[in-house]
């Protein structure tokens, strides 16, 4: 059991390591991927037969973008942004939300009940949709050429990171709330423990196991935001718009990161024309997901299902063999002097 769950997390952490190494030695095994385009394709009577974007058929494996460079090369390179973002973002909501959570665990019962409420009510707005009015003074910055897409991207990750910390931080404080009512840990109040006391002794470890499987869970919710805000223009580094000077065309939009949401963006209205250039980001998000989501199942399982549980053999070298004790009256001392 523990070995196909231990295989179940270190199989996929694997494959998102690998996936990582390949995005950072992109630019190096293929310098020119960015430049390198193609204007067109012949055949072999040297006829014109294909422009960009080529199909897969026409571009191995996956096709080309809107300037004919290989879509491939443009996803493996963005990977790098795509993980490393949503593990950061994650791991901000984690940190945030645990000391929101345990502030929440400790207020009164009547500002708790009120912050509890204000928390359900937001739940019916949709997440894109408050990160969207949050980034948008920073986004209309950024189109202006005030803020450099570096910092861009790492306030994007601030931004959506804090959207998310009220409804984390109401959910960890809940349940810290029915683990402080266990009887042990309301008798070590009556016995004079303090707060501080008991966050060192016993929420804190209660708690690591448990932050371990949300925070698998976070990242998994973090890319799903991410494809989203992909959807609506919003995408983590930005886009730049251009404009080609031709009457009547819409404005294309170009990503110095190729993250993977932005090449949903820069793609969008070629969907029902042109739709591997939509598919193919959405198929390697669809990817991650499922190997974060396969590592927070077996997390999940191994820290948190009490079924799973390590016995270890017995050793070899253990003595059972027996012996038998001989009782007789000499193995007695008598205190009575008439005996």
């Amino acid at each position: 059991m523990n070995k196909k769950i231990y295989v179940g997390i270190w199989g996929p952490i694997g494959i998102l390591f690998i996936l990582l190494v390949i995005s950072f030695l992109i630019p190096y095994a293929y310098p020119d991927f960015e430049t390198k385009t193609v204007d067109y394709m012949r055949d072999s009577d040297g006829n014109i037969f294909s422009a960009p974007p080529f199909s897969p058929e026409e571009m191995p494996p996956i096709g080309s973008d809107k300037l004919g460079r290989n879509l491939l090369y443009l996803l493996l390179a963005g990977a790098k942004y795509t993980i490393l973002a949503s593990i950061g973002i994650a791991f901000f909501r984690m940190i945030f939300g645990f000391i929101f959570g345990l502030a929440y665990a400790f207020l009164p019962p009547r500002i708790a009940k009120i912050l509890k409420g204000l928390g359900e009510a937001l739940q019916f707005i949709p997440l894109v949709v408050v990160v969207y009015a949050s980034l948008f003074t920073l986004n209309t910055a950024f189109l202006n050429g005030l803020l450099p897409s570096t910092e861009y991207f790492i306030l994007q990750m601030i931004v959506i990171a804090i959207v998310i910390i009220p409804s984390l931080g109401i959910y960890i404080g809940e349940e810290m709330k029915l683990f402080l009512k266990n009887e042990f840990l309301q008798a070590s109040k009556v016995m004079g423990a303090s707060k501080m006391h008991i966050i060192k002794k016993h929420l804190l470890p209660h708690y690591c196991r448990r932050s371990i499987v949300l925070f698998s869970e976070q990242i998994s919710q973090t890319l799903a935001l991410i494809i989203q805000m992909g959807i609506i223009y919003l995408c983590l580094g930005g886009l730049k718009e251009l404009n080609f000077g031709i009457a009547g065309t819409e404005p294309e939009y170009f990503s110095a990161t190729h993250e993977w949401a932005a090449m949903i963006s820069m793609n969008i209205q070629q969907i029902f024309i042109n739709p591997w250039l939509v598919v193919a980001p959405l198929l390697f998000f669809s990817i991650l997901i499922f190997l974060v989501n396969v590592i927070s199942q077996n997390l999940k399982q191994l820290l948190l299902d009490p079924q799973v549980i390590e016995i270890k053999p017995k050793s070899k070298t253990q003595n059972t063999n027996t012996e038998t004790l001989k009782i007789d009256e000499s193995s007695f001392t008598y205190t009575n002097p008439s005996r």
